[in-house]
């Protein structure tokens, strides 16, 4: 039975081995340590086990009972001399581990025994940011008050207030905020904690970062809130200052919201001023996106507030054409009443 400690003495007696049996390089000390087993990995490291092996992906025992949060465990295998700063193929380590599966206890034993803070994995992730896009508030006040950088970037330019609005934890984008974390700060993409927060209808922290001065960024962030139709996001960055006639990813917010048929965003869009027959580069309008999704309320919405039902893309195709093409025949009919009424 795992973790029966007279069953592994009696078999250590016999000759065992403590060295990998399996495909995957995984030793017995290993199997103890992800299951918790504390006394099994004490008679196993009393018997000569190596704290430190790793198995074929490079994993350690540190590192498994970090993961599960096995403080005893990891105690026992660092008091052996394990290396709490050995990383895996991908560059994790037992610290990053333990941040990500928010395991505070074992992240205070794993620094009081050296561990990196400011350790990064092969894509620039630190334990900070796999706290923080994990929405792990206790795990991220441990590595800060570690003195985990709270600016560190990734290889996208990417921080961990970044990864925070994406994880959407306010009480982490609170805690970054509150030891100098950069509002404004923009990733190699030039998106910034708000566009993140935005794109993902994060209301809250759209709130917390605007009131810390994150306004960097509104705009796109706005085209973000539009087109995932998160229309209370959109309400409050229009309250905020940003232009309601952006454009965000080649395309006028009033046409990623019509797109999104979110008529409460679009409403509000266009009640502040936005310009209902704003184009892509290629002309293709809000009412051209409604034509072809076959979005009758919107299509009514954008013709009541002045959509030019005549408008033409640079191939010559107009909302009418694109409708008709797509089979959406309330659609057709509605332009067809449309323009009866204005002949």
């Amino acid at each position: 039975m795992l973790g029966d400690v007279p069953a592994i003495e009696k078999a250590l007696a016999e000759g065992a081995s403590l060295e990998a049996g399996t495909a995957t390089a995984s030793t017995p000390l290993a199997a103890a340590a992800i299951h918790g087993h504390a006394r099994a990995v004490e008679a196993l490291l009393a018997a000569g086990a190596n704290p430190s092996a790793a198995d074929s992906s490079g994993t350690t025992p540190l590192m498994a009972a970090a993961s599960q949060g096995h403080t005893a465990v990891a105690e026992a295998l660092m008091a052996k001399g394990a290396n709490v700063n050995a990383a895996d193929r991908n560059g994790m380590t037992a610290l990053m581990a333990a941040a990500s599966a928010d395991r505070a206890p074992i992240m205070r034993a794993l620094v009081a025994h050296g561990a990196d803070v400011n350790a990064a994995d092969k894509g620039g992730t630190t334990a900070l940011m796999a706290a923080a896009f994990g929405g792990n508030p206790d795990a991220a006040r441990v590595l800060l008050d570690a003195g985990a950088d709270v600016n560190r970037r990734d290889e996208s330019g990417r921080t961990a207030l970044m990864a925070s609005a994406l994880g959407g934890s306010l009480a982490v984008a609170e805690a970054l905020i509150g030891r100098k974390a950069d509002v404004g700060a923009e990733d190699s993409g030039k998106s910034t904690a708000l566009t993140y927060a935005a794109s993902n209808g994060h209301l809250a922290l759209v709130q917390l970062f605007q009131k810390s001065g994150g306004s960097k960024g509104a705009d796109a962030a706005l085209g973000y809130a539009a087109r995932g139709c998160h229309a209370d996001v959109v309400q409050t960055l229009v309250a905020g200052g940003a232009d309601v006639n952006a454009v965000a990813q080649d395309t006028p917010v009033v046409v990623h919201a019509a797109a999104a048929n979110c008529l409460d965003a679009l409403t509000l869009l266009l009640d502040k001023g936005a310009n209902v027959n704003a184009a892509r580069e290629d002309g293709s309008t809000a009412l051209m996106e409604a034509a072809a999704n076959g979005l009758l309320e919107v299509a009514e919405l954008l013709l009541a507030r002045g959509a030019n039902l005549e408008a033409q893309t640079t191939t010559g195709q107009s909302a009418w054409l694109v409708a008709a093409m797509r089979n959406h025949r309330e659609v057709v009919e509605l332009f067809r009443k449309y323009r009866e009424k204005r002949e």
